[in-house]
């Protein structure tokens, strides 16, 4: 079993208390504890060992700073603690911000150093001993789906027929259902010259799949994307451009998000499905499109007609088969299986054993997941980075710990006319609380570097002296 490696210099000049907390940690033996007698000594030993946690009084006189300086900026991956009677110090400071060191100053709070420093230290130490690290996938898996439960089955068997034919499909679903998946599965499967053929004769490798997200483009660029233009048809036209539907020559064309599509241009698609004809941009003369068009939409498509997002005839063209992808939290099992596959991945990618906890896997299960397999699959990244080794219910986003009244976060009371400044301090110090005051998993759960974090609660620290 891995322990995490804590080295500290505390002369007989520092708070006797501190040493105490360190010597229990010691015999404890949650971790490893060694305590230096002098700081060569300690200075030494980081040069030739990779200790985790370094703990030292920055204050005494009996050691060359200059060469402590020098050995911090070498050992970056250890987290610094740094005792200080707060004197300034400018290259300190300097190292304490670039390495993101905790530094406590005179008098220290010995709960915060036992919340920050030695509780912390425990956590890494179980973290690492808990569960059994998840190496394996149990997720079966058909093209690009994952998953076996009954509405998965069901639309494998809707994709074993509908693949090898050149039928246009209109796939329907939430967002991060994996349409996307589902195109490129039907794509896979191959498309025979006619719809009747049914013999699953591939398309082959070297037949283009081209995706292009309606909503993502502005209307001005969809159409030159799709259909390609000529050089001049418009400013900054400098060269012909061949479009998605000639690229895709042979293959397919998945439009994703079709509802979002211009209604102008929908007019122009409408010519594409009836005639197979289209146009470039700026060109007189018409180009035949060879591809199966797959679409999908994460909306009602009846409520989509009524709303004028989608012409009736549009839909009936590219809706020759309708294909609808379940929501995850109708999928039972699949739950537990996907979580097990994200997280294979991820220790296999990182070279891991990071495992998850009976707890974190029943509050997986539980939760409700409107986001569907992507949001799953973000989730257990996000665990994977923030764990130490394990995957607990605090290491999910935020977002996912709502359901659990026994996790769940406390809601920021927003009182009329709160600042920017004052929103952003209040989520920091929330956030810090949240994970026991561990900066490291702070700044990446805000999504900021270990720097700006300890600037800003340098700021709010001297907001309070003030």
């Amino acid at each position: 079993m891995y322990m995490s490696c804590l080295f500290a210099y505390l002369p007989q000049s520092s708070d006797a208390s501190l040493r105490q907390m360190l010597k229990v940690a010691l015999n404890a033996r949650a971790t490893n504890v060694v305590c230096f007698d002098t700081l060569a000594a300690l200075l030494e030993s980081c040069q030739l060992d990779g200790p985790d946690w370094v703990v030292l009084d920055v204050d005494t006189k009996d050691g060359d700073i200059d060469e402590l300086l020098t050995i911090m900026t070498r050992v970056t991956h250890a987290q610094w603690v740094l005792l200080t009677d707060g004197a300034p110090f400018p290259a300190w400071n300097h190292h304490a911000q670039d390495m993101a060191a905790m530094v406590f100053r005179r008098p220290i709070d010995k709960q915060a150093f036992q919340r920050l420093v030695i509780d912390q230290v425990y956590s890494e130490d179980r973290g690492q001993s808990q569960g059994t690290p998840v190496m394996t996938s149990q997720a079966d898996q058909y093209g690009y789906l994952l998953g076996s439960s009954s509405p998965m089955q069901a639309l494998y068997r809707q994709l074993q027929r509908l693949g090898p034919t050149k039928a246009n499909v209109f796939i329907i679903g939430e967002s991060g259902v994996g349409k996307e998946h589902v195109a490129k599965t039907l794509h896979g499967l191959g498309r025979p010259t006619d719809i009747g053929e049914m013999d699953m004769r591939s398309q082959g490798g070297d037949a283009p799949f081209m995706a292009v997200n309606c909503g993502a483009l502005s209307p001005e660029l969809i159409e030159s994307e799709l259909f390609g233009h000529v050089k001049g048809a418009f400013t900054g036209a400098h060269q012909d451009h061949q479009g998605i539907f000639y690229q895709a020559e042979g293959g397919t064309v998945f439009l994703d998000e079709i509802t979002e599509m211009p209604q102008s241009l929908q007019v122009k698609l409408l010519r594409v499905l009836e005639s197979g004809e289209y146009r470039p941009v700026g060109s007189t003369r018409n180009q035949q499109a060879n591809v199966r068009l797959l679409a999908a939409t994460n909306r009602d498509a009846r409520e989509a007609i009524q709303q004028g997002k989608l012409r009736e005839d549009i839909y009936y063209r590219l809706a020759q088969f309708v294909v609808t992808v379940p929501p995850l939290r109708a999928r039972g099992d699949d739950i537990h299986a996907l979580t097990t596959h994200f997280l294979a991945e991820l220790n296999f990618n990182h070279q891991t054993t990071v495992s998850i906890s009976d707890n974190a896997l029943e509050h997986v299960q539980r939760y409700h997941w409107p986001g569907n397999v992507r949001e799953l699959k973000h989730a257990i990244e996000h665990g994977f980075l923030l764990s130490n080794g394990c995957i607990e219910v605090t290491d999910l986003p935020a977002s996912v710990m709502v359901d659990d009244p026994s996790t769940a976060v406390e809601t920021l009371a927003l009182p009329e006319g709160i600042s920017l400044d004052e929103l952003e301090k209040a989520a920091i110090l929330q956030t810090l609380a949240r994970y026991q005051g561990n900066r490291q998993r702070t700044a990446k759960a805000l999504g900021i570097s270990s720097k700006t974090l300890y600037n800003k609660l340098q700021q709010y620290h001297a907001l309070s002296s003030d």
